[in-house]
């Protein structure tokens, strides 16, 4: 179920059918609105702080107006409130207006747990999409509304049967949880934003101890989507895991 609700800075509602982007910006800001998909679980966010912060370097960088923390906190609450949905994946955009600068959020209901097995291959010649060495200006354009490199490798696996694939170790799209016989690491590639962390910081999961990346000695693995849901692993770089029935917390 899609549910879309759009606020201003001052959390007031508008109109089904009013133009939330104008269009200059489609033209002289073409994927440059910050941005950021964060898990909300039973009303809770990430630290609302951490996602300011997200969303004011690349404002920031790109010269668009960033709402303060108080008007931010005010759309995301107002948002919750309007959704009985416990488990979603938000979409928060900073847009512009002739006003100024207003929040936009969004909201997919999804469900924390996916019961069907995924296979993650392997491909070192593919390299990461985004990283932390980037320059600057890379790593600003990876927190805004342009996500086509993402989208086509998204589209790339699908057709191929696949989830991810690991690159370096890493996967490209998701995160994976794996459990060897020292207990659970999570791997993942936390540029732009970590999804192990976020699910964490809303109580989501539990936090996990981060792997820089996947251990040789995997017995069972779980592979976390960009949006939230949980699958487990059948099979991991060519080899066939056990597949676990329930998620690792």
């Amino acid at each position: 179920m899609l549910i879309v609700t759009h606020f201003r800075t001052s959390v007031t509602a508008l109109e089904a059918d009013a133009h939330y982007v104008r269009a200059a910006q489609v033209t002289t800001r073409p994927g440059t609105l910050p941005a950021i998909t964060v898990p909300v679980a039973g009303g809770r966010w990430p630290d609302v702080g951490e996602i300011w912060s997200h969303l004011h370097e690349p404002a920031e960088f790109f010269g668009v107006a960033m709402p303060d923390v108080d008007a931010l906190t005010a759309a995301l609450g107002a948002f919750t409130a309007t959704t009985a949905d416990t488990w979603i994946a938000a979409s928060v955009v900073i847009v512009e207006t002739d006003g100024g600068s207003e929040v936009v959020v969004s909201g997919l209901a999804v469900r924390p747990w996916r019961p069907e097995p995924v296979v993650i291959a392997v491909d070192d010649s593919v390299p990461p999409a985004h990283r932390a060495s980037d320059p600057w200006w890379r790593r600003m354009a990876a927190r805004t509304t342009s996500h086509a490199e993402v989208d086509q490798r998204e589209r790339w696996l699908h057709g191929l049967g696949r989830a991810d694939v690991l690159s370096g170790g890493v996967p490209l799209l998701g995160a994976l949880v794996v459990e060897t016989p020292r207990g659970c690491v999570g791997v993942e590639n936390p540029e732009p934003t970590s999804v192990l962390a976020q699910l964490a910081a809303c109580g989501w999961t539990a936090p996990v101890t981060a792997a820089a990346a996947v251990p040789p000695d995997v017995t069972r693995a779980w592979w976390v989507s960009p949006r939230f849901e949980t699958h487990p692993v059948a099979e991991l770089a060519g080899a066939p895991l056990s597949v676990p029935l329930e998620r690792w917390s």
